[in-house]
């Protein structure tokens, strides 16, 4: 079967479990609770996991693991998979408050205004807590990076880099890179248009910002791909990522769009940045080997 074949199989299964998903919680009226919206849109990431596990037991016998970037051999680009989001976070923090009027705000005061809309009581016990900015810092670095990579290697990456950079990376680096990123910002749709997913004021607006920043970011989550050898690197990377996306929000002392820590104006500016880096580092050059040829 083509390299065509199967990519299309691959995400027509990928969004259509997702979208049917996050379609069937709007219908179900489960949009208007945050707390339980939170879980549908969590389930709904498992799309591209489920349609990579599919293809590769009907397409790739004997391969299986190696289709799905299942390689767990750490190198130091896993360590970079991890401090690469910090850079990029703590850049579009500083990004905005040099470009915006908006000041530095501690996370736990924070979150303790954010808690206070939701369950004033829980709000009085996050002020009776000690060191909880450390808390919360350490919480979105360590814990929340390692739970989130845990979850999102086996929902989006398992797909995005594992199965479908197994098919297109041999295509060449950028090819692979923005078609990935076009095709990942436009699967959220219906997550941002319907749920508010990043942009809940600004949903039509949203959808096509979001795709633009998937584009921005997919090069770099490309390149440690490559050089971590890994999907597990891609994970770690992205769980990092999320992790700390709430955390900007945070500490630009929740600041409305377009202002809205890593997914506003500094957060586009830092990976605008970090592609500039890219470039320079021209990974065209190099391709893996481990990747196989287009058919």
């Amino acid at each position: 079967m083509s390299t065509a074949t199967k990519s299309a199989i691959f995400l027509v299964i990928s969004f259509a479990v997702t979208w049917a998903i996050v379609a069937g919680g709007w219908a179900a009226g489960l949009h208007e609770n945050l707390q339980i919206g939170v879980y549908v849109l969590a389930l709904s990431m498992f799309g591209p996991s489920i349609a990579a596990v599919i293809c590769v037991f009907a397409f790739e016998k004997g391969r299986r693991s190696a289709a799905l970037g299942l390689r767990f051999k750490p190198n130091w680009w896993w360590l970079l998979a991890w401090l690469v989001p910090v850079l990029l976070s703590a850049g579009a923090v500083a990004l905005t408050i040099a470009l915006s009027q908006h000041n530095y705000a501690d996370p736990g005061a924070g979150l303790i205004a954010a808690t206070q809309a939701l369950s004033p009581q829980a709000a009085d016990q996050l002020r009776n807590m000690p060191y909880l900015t450390v808390i919360v810092l350490v919480q979105s670095l360590i814990l929340g990076a390692l739970v989130n990579t845990v979850i999102l290697t086996f929902s989006e990456e398992l797909g995005w880099r594992g199965y479908l950079y197994d098919l297109w990376r041999g295509a060449g680096f950028w090819r692979y890179s923005l078609a990935t990123g076009a095709i990942w910002g436009i699967w959220h749709a219906p997550m941002i248009y319907l749920f508010g997913h990043n942009y809940p004021d600004d949903r039509l607006l949203g959808v096509g910002l979001f795709t633009v920043f998937c584009i921005l970011l997919s090069p770099i989550m490309t390149l440690i791909r490559d050089r971590g050898k890994s999907v597990w690197a891609a994970g770690i990377f992205h769980g990092t990522f999320n992790a700390l996306g709430g955390l900007t929000v945070l500490m630009v002392g929740g600041a409305p769009f377009p202002w809205n820590g890593i997914v506003g104006i500094g957060g586009f500016v830092a990976l605008a940045l970090g592609l500039l880096v890219i470039v320079l580092l021209q990974p065209h050059k190099t391709a893996p080997t481990e990747v196989r040829s287009p058919a």
